[in-house]
């Protein structure tokens, strides 16, 4: 199993919230964490992200299989255009699911952090990623703790970082001559 960069910002994006008081913890509809994205501002650019799995637990789980999991880091370089960056869009929710609900979703004020539980599926039982961080218009940096139901009741555990930078301007593209 391993996430990229902008996937782990696309689910830390359906699993953000945050704000200055802490409400009560609730459920919420995707078109509310969609409502949620559009506070978020980011410059468009040449992006570099990366991501990694930081740990894994589970009973029984042998060493190599852990190690396997983990590997090393992940990183991507991409171009985000103006009309992407001036509000992000389906895309950041590409691994949203039908069988999720997200809990406290937010992303304001430089901070993330929340909630999804989701069902079914390819899982046998329930998976929960809590996830925190920060971000701001030119980088971000999260992490996400995912806690999901095994065969005979155990729990797998995994702790993953993403981060991502703005590192310039998007390169030109060649214009090919016919």
């Amino acid at each position: 199993m391993r996430i990229g960069g902008f996937a782990v910002l696309g689910l830390a994006a359906a699993l953000a919230a945050c704000s200055e008081e802490a409400p009560e913890a609730r459920d919420m509809s995707v078109n509310e964490v969609a409502a949620e994205l559009a506070n978020v501002r980011i410059n468009p650019g040449y992006w570099e992200s990366s991501s990694e799995v930081l740990n894994v637990t589970a009973p029984n789980l042998p060493r190599e299989v852990q190690s396997r999991m983990k590997g090393p880091p992940q990183s991507s370089r991409h171009c985000i255009s103006e009309a992407q960056a001036a509000r992000p869009d389906a895309n950041f929710l590409a691994t949203q699911r039908d069988n999720c609900a997200y809990k406290d979703f937010a992303m304001r004020g430089g901070r993330i952090q929340g909630t999804m539980v989701c069902t079914g599926g390819e899982m046998p039982g329930e998976a929960t990623a809590v996830m925190s961080g920060r971000y701001d218009p030119d980088s971000y940096d999260m992490r996400m703790r995912m806690e999901m139901d095994g065969p005979a009741g155990a729990t797998m555990i995994i702790e993953t970082r993403a981060s991502g930078r703005r590192i310039g301007d998007c390169p030109a593209v060649e214009e090919t001559k016919e």
